[in-house]
């Protein structure tokens, strides 16, 4: 069983968080449901043997499940509110199967080493889309992977990095963080470079990355860059402008890091549009909101804010929605768990402010899980090494 149960990480990993689903041309509805079916031995081994059940995490989804069902019938009850019910239902599913999935000591620390393989592995696919542009992302110029999304991409392998990365022996640590900044940079992801910033701020505070180690290998990698470009520089940019990777938007972006205040892009006008309409409907019923859907029904491209998004739908409730997640996840954490369930939370908040996909993104919904079931283990076992190596490794 235990091997089997590796087997069905790694399908998890790959499909769940890696989204190899885009390059098989795989739905998320049919590589979950293969995936779901594949786990039922496992699943119920985990209901029949564990405490899986009482995990915080569990009553978030129950009283999650029941908000919708509830705010459901306040709405339009259109097809639209209830492609939305369906949609929660789907991610509920989705965090009660890979909690399972990842309730035992062993299956949480194959499952950090897998997300870390899996974070190199959209690192790397990263780098290929900057010399191909579009491979997979939408816009050229902004490397996506599998993902499709810059944005999500960049939200994905920040994520990732702080679940993993203390399982990492102390002296690879820096240059995982620091290869994850190159990927996350690679998106152009203004909110993706920023929540890699705070989680990297954080892991250096708290002492869980060097300092030293991490500007050592940047300094490496920043000296490596600056010979390539002083051999082939000037071809190096002939062949990105040619392809297409060095375009308005994209210096756009760039002008904007150099001076946030000052430069206004395209992007950023449709999203201050985007705000205005939402909280034109919010304030049409302020205190319980519309019903579920309701932000679906009136910006079909989303709000790009989950919280402003939740207010339409449930009204000041619904700011709490993924609070009380970050919450479930880090309850009663100790030890070095509490750390990372502590940055990851912080991080999840951040990116709500600019996503309106926290809660049915696949990726970050089996990431919620496996921090559950780190925070779980920092509760119930007094061994430490499941968590993390040695600092001195």
């Amino acid at each position: 069983m235990a091997i089997y149960r590796q087997a069905i990480i790694v399908l998890s990993a790959a499909f769940g968080f890696a989204q190899a689903g885009t390059f098989f041309d795989v739905t998320h509805i049919q590589w979950a449901t293969g995936l779901f079916i594949l786990a039922l031995p496992v699943l119920f081994k985990a209901i029949r043997g564990s405490d899986v059940l009482h995990s915080p995490v569990m009553l978030w989804c129950y009283g999650f499940i029941w908000f919708s069902f509830a705010w459901f019938f306040l709405s339009s009850q259109s097809e639209v509110a209830w492609a939305d019910v369906r949609l929660r239902c789907f991610g509920v599913l989705l965090i009660v199967s890979f909690l399972m999935v990842f309730w035992d000591p062993d299956a949480v620390r194959f499952a950090r080493y897998a997300v870390a393989a899996c974070v190199i592995f959209g690192v790397v696919v990263n780098v290929y889309e900057l010399f191909v542009p579009k491979a997979f992302s939408k816009l050229p110029g902004r490397s996506a992977g599998f993902y499709g999304d810059p944005n999500m991409s960049a939200e994905m392998l920040v994520l990732g990095m702080i679940v993993s990365v203390t399982l990492l022996p102390s002296r690879w640590r820096g240059l995982f963080v620091l290869t994850t900044g190159i990927g996350v940079g690679l998106t152009i992801s203004r909110s993706g470079i920023l929540s890699w910033l705070i989680a990297s701020a954080a892991l250096m505070a708290l002492r869980k990355v060097r300092v030293q180690e991490l500007l050592v290998t940047g300094l490496v990698v920043m000296t490596v860059v600056a010979l390539g470009f002083i051999a082939r520089g000037d071809e190096l940019l002939t062949t990105l402008q040619r392809s297409g990777t060095i375009n308005k938007d994209v210096l756009e972006r760039l002008d904007w890091f150099a001076d946030p205040t000052g430069v206004s892009d395209n992007s950023s006008w449709a999203r201050r549009g985007l705000v205005i309409q939402a909280w034109d409907k919010i304030a049409e019923r302020p205190w319980f909101g519309n019903g579920t859907g309701t932000s679906r029904e009136v910006v079909y491209e989303g709000t790009h804010n989950q919280y402003l998004a939740h207010m339409q739908d449930h009204g000041l409730l619904g700011m709490m929605i993924v609070p009380l997640l970050t919450l479930a996840v880090a309850w009663r954490a100790s030890g070095e768990a509490r750390l990372l369930a502590a940055i990851f939370g912080a991080v999840v908040i951040w990116q709500g402010f600019f996503t309106h996909n926290i809660l049915d993104h696949p990726p970050r919904l089996l990431l919620c899980a496996l921090m559950a079931a780190i925070v779980w283990i920092s509760r119930t076992s007094a061994i430490d090494h499941s968590l993390s190596v040695p600092t001195g490794a």
